[in-house]
C-alpha cells in the first residue's frame, strides 16, 4: 500500500462514502474532500465533513498508519493544529491533537482490491514508462497530458530563471541575458553559466552591446578567462580592456576554475560558447526581441552569422591554444537552445514580471512552430508510437517522462488514471 494510492482514492471520491464511519463507529459524511496539497503540510486543504451531525471544515490527513502522524512528527508542527479528519489505511493508535482525540477513518475494509491489484500491477512492470504496452490506447488523454506538461515544465524554467536577476536589475535586457547564458551552458556548465549570468554587468553590457572589442572583454573577463599570461594579440587587447573596465565599473569576475572542460567535446567548450554568445549579441538587437512575431525571432536566430564570431576562434578552442582550422557557424544545437531553453522561459519570465499573459502566448507560438527535438527520451516514445510534431510536444513529452513515468506517479498522469480506471 502505498500513501499516495490513498490520495488518489480521496480526491477522485473512489470510496464508498455513504457507509463512512469512525473508527469509534461514529457516522461520517463528507461534503468536500479539500483541495489535494503537493506541498508541505496537511494533504487535503479546506475539506468539509460531518460527524454526528456537527459540520466541521479544515484540513485533511492521509497515512498508511494512524501512527504515521507521529512517525512524521506531525504532533510537533502547529500546520497540522487545525486538522479535522484522519483517514488511513490501518489504525493502529489513537491520535491527539492539543489534547483532542482526532477523529479517524480505516479503509482497509472499504478499498475496492481489484482496483488495487490493478494499481499495483501497473507500477510493479519493469517498462521504462509503465503504460508504455497500452499508452497508444488514450492518445487523446496522453496529448492533454504533454500539454499539461508542457505549460509545467516552461513555468518552473521561467521562475527559475527570474531567480537568478537581481530584484533590482529585473529589466527586458537583464533577464534575457541571463537567459542566453542558462540556456547555452549544456549540463556540465550550467552552474557556472548561473553564476555568470548573477554577476555580469548587464547595464553595461546594453551600453557597449554594439562594441565588439568591450562587449567579448566584458564576457570573457567577468567569466575569469582573461587573467593568464597568453601573448595572443587578441588575448591581450581583450585583457587590457577588461582591466580597464574592471577598475572603472567595479566589476566582479569568476574563479577560472569554475568552468569545466574535460569530459566533453572541444565544440562544447565554455570559451567557445562564449564566443558564440558573443558573436549573437553582436549581430541581434535585445531591445526590441519581445516586439517581434514568433515568425520572425526563428527567421532571425535561423539566419544567424558566423562572421560576428570573432576568428580568432576558427582555429582556438581555448586561450592560447592553437587547433586546426574550421569553419565556424551557430551549431543546430546552439540555435535550438537559445530559443527552447533561452526565449522561451525569457517569455514566461516576462509574463510573471510585467503580469502580460501576451508573453506566454507568444511562448507557445514559438514551440509550435520548431520541429520536435531529438535525443534518448524522444527516440523511445517514438519506439512504444507517439512521435511529436513540435517542439511544445517533445518538451512536454520530456516533462512527463522525467517527473512522472520516471518516478511511476501514474496517479498524476491523465493517461496512468485513465488506464487505471479502464
Amino acid at each position: 500500500m502505498q500513501e499516495e494510492y490513498l490520495h488518489y482514492l480521496w480526491r477522485m471520491k473512489r470510496l464508498n462514502f455513504n457507509q463512512l464511519k469512525l473508527t469509534n463507529g461514529a457516522p461520517v459524511s463528507v461534503h468536500e474532500v479539500g483541495w489535494y496539497n503537493l506541498d508541505a503540510g496537511p494533504d487535503f486543504f479546506n475539506g468539509t465533513v460531518s460527524i454526528d451531525g456537527i459540520k466541521w471544515s479544515g484540513n485533511i490527513e492521509l497515512h498508511i498508519k494512524s501512527s504515521d502522524w507521529y512517525a512524521h512528527k506531525h504532533h510537533l508542527d502547529e500546520a497540522y493544529n487545525n486538522v479535522v479528519l484522519h483517514v488511513v489505511f490501518e489504525h493502529d493508535k489513537e491520535v491527539f491533537v492539543k489534547g483532542i482525540q482526532l477523529p479517524t477513518i480505516e479503509l482497509k475494509n472499504q478499498i475496492d482490491l481489484a482496483h488495487l491489484r490493478n494499481y499495483e500491477k501497473i507500477i510493479s512492470n519493469s517498462y521504462k514508462v509503465p503504460c508504455s504496452n497500452v499508452v497508444m490506447d488514450y492518445k487523446l488523454s496522453l496529448l492533454q497530458q504533454i500539454d499539461v506538461s508542457f505549460l509545467h515544465r516552461i513555468e518552473r524554467k521561467g521562475i527559475e530563471l527570474l531567480d537568478l536577476v537581481k530584484i533590482e536589475q529585473r529589466d527586458k535586457y537583464s533577464i534575457l541575458l541571463a537567459a542566453i547564458l542558462q540556456a547555452t551552458g549544456g549540463r556540465v556548465n550550467k552552474l557556472p553559466m548561473q553564476e555568470l549570468a548573477s554577476i555580469l554587468p548587464y547595464k553595461l553590457i546594453a551600453k557597449e552591446q554594439w562594441d565588439k572589442t568591450r562587449l567579448e572583454a566584458l564576457v570573457f573577463g567577468s567569466a575569469g578567462f582573461l587573467n593568464d599570461e597568453v601573448e595572443d594579440e587578441y588575448y591581450q587587447e581583450l585583457k587590457q580592456t577588461w582591466r580597464f573596465l574592471k577598475h572603472k565599473h567595479h566589476l566582479l569576475e569568476m574563479n577560472k576554475s569554475s568552468w569545466k572542460f574535460s569530459g566533453i567535446r572541444p565544440y562544447s567548450f565554455p570559451t567557445l560558447i562564449l564566443a558564440q554568445i558573443n558573436g549573437f549579441l553582436l549581430q541581434f538587437d535585445l531591445q526590441n526581441l519581445s516586439d517581434l512575431k514568433a515568425e520572425q525571432i526563428i527567421s532571425k536566430i535561423n539566419k544567424l552569422s558566423a562572421t560576428y564570431i570573432d576568428g580568432y576562434w576558427e582555429n582556438h578552442f581555448v586561450f592560447g591554444k592553437l587547433s586546426k582550422k574550421r569553419k565556424l557557424n551557430f551549431s543546430k544545437l546552439f540555435k535550438q537552445n537559445l530559443i527552447i531553453n533561452g526565449l522561451v522561459p525569457y517569455l514566461i519570465s516576462l509574463k510573471h514580471l510585467y503580469s502580460d499573459f501576451s508573453f506566454s502566448d507568444m511562448a507557445v507560438e514559438l514551440m509550435e512552430k520548431l520541429p520536435s527535438e531529438s535525443n534518448n527520451v524522444i527516440n523511445y516514445w517514438k519506439e512504444i508510437g507517439f512521435s511529436p510534431q513540435n517542439a511544445l510536444e517533445s518538451q512536454g513529452l520530456l516533462e512527463l517522462n522525467n517527473e512522472f513515468c520516471n518516478f511511476k506517479k501514474c496517479l498524476s498522469c491523465k493517461v496512468g488514471t485513465e488506464n487505471l480506471e479502464k
